[in-house]
């Protein structure tokens, strides 16, 4: 038990192993436990981890608590590194939290959802929980990372939205969901919304598999044109560089253009990016109306002027 809970044991567990807590007071006074709070012993001072500021959160909080926010968005398999361990108790409960460890009472019933060794609440509550305070950029990378790691769909997390009362910028919230079809990153959603919408430019497949092995951002399978985004995630390292050249030139034998945009692109230019997907496009055969977003034509007007 104690191994399990990282070297932490409540004087409840240890009454049922026949440890008295008169026991764990003689031990923690001859220096072998160190005493954490009322009813919570540590075996392994000196043993410091994520999963065991969890386990203390979680003792300490009862039978009945669940680690919540970011910390059981990481218990769940997000990247994420929680300054605090939040853990939800039932609402007559009312336990001393320790230094780095937030106790918070449950009107919602999210304990009642609680799973996992380590008890946490559900995936879409704590992505609620988190992500109705995120700015966009934060909360599009939160809900896709969450998607492209199955770990949720975005109907999961829309329905724990709907069943909220309260949500801070609920329209915003909903409207990232419902626009992340075919989007695994925060960078295609930069995408689809500065550079494909903004620049009224046409759809293209999205995570379509062109040749074996493969899998495009977006094809233009009428024109013969891909587009490829490089953010951060999947595409760092030798190996993964390579992995992209063999895609493109697989691509290219089969007579397909390769777009390949990073962050500072989308972000930073998006107009400029919108300009030479659309000439590309027509090189092709499109024969769209591109007349550029306001900002463009702002622009261009500018230019002329002076």
């Amino acid at each position: 038990m104690i191994g399990s809970q990282q070297g932490l044991v409540t004087v409840e567990q240890a009454s049922l192993l026949g440890v008295t807590d008169k026991a764990l007071q003689r031990l923690a006074g001859q220096g072998h436990m160190v005493r954490l709070a009322k009813g919570l012993y540590d075996a392994a001072p000196l043993l410091r981890t994520f999963e065991k500021r969890a386990w203390a959160a979680l003792l300490l909080g009862g039978p009945d608590a669940a680690i919540g926010g970011q910390a059981a968005l990481r218990l769940q398999g997000f990247e994420t590194e929680p300054e605090l361990v939040e853990v939800w108790v039932p609402p007559e409960t009312q336990p001393v939290p320790l230094p780095g460890i937030r106790v918070r009472r449950d009107f919602l019933g999210r304990v009642k959802g609680r799973r996992g060794r380590i008890s946490r609440i559900r995936v879409e509550e704590a992505l609620v929980d988190v992500g109705q305070f995120l700015p966009t950029s934060a909360l599009v990378a939160l809900l896709t990372e969450g998607v492209r790691g199955r770990l949720t769909t975005p109907s999961l997390v829309g329905a724990v939205l709907s069943n909220r009362a309260r949500v801070r910028g609920r329209k915003r919230f909903e409207s990232i969901l419902g626009d992340l079809d075919g989007v695994e990153s925060a960078l295609e959603f930069a995408y689809r919304r500065d550079v494909e919408r903004a620049h009224l430019l046409p759809i293209p497949r999205r995570q379509f598999s062109i040749s074996p092995g493969t899998r495009s951002d977006g094809f233009y399978e009428q024109f013969g044109v891909v587009i490829e985004l490089d953010g951060r995630g999947g595409h760092e390292g030798t190996r993964s560089s390579f992995r992209d050249l063999s895609r493109d030139n697989a691509h290219a034998e089969l007579n397909i253009i390769t777009l390949r945009y990073g962050s500072n692109d989308v972000r930073g230019k998006p107009c400029e990016v919108a300009a030479q997907v659309a000439a590309t496009l027509r090189s092709r055969g499109w024969q769209g109306d591109y007349s550029g977003c306001p900002r463009c034509r702002a622009s261009l007007t500018a230019q002329a002027v002076s």
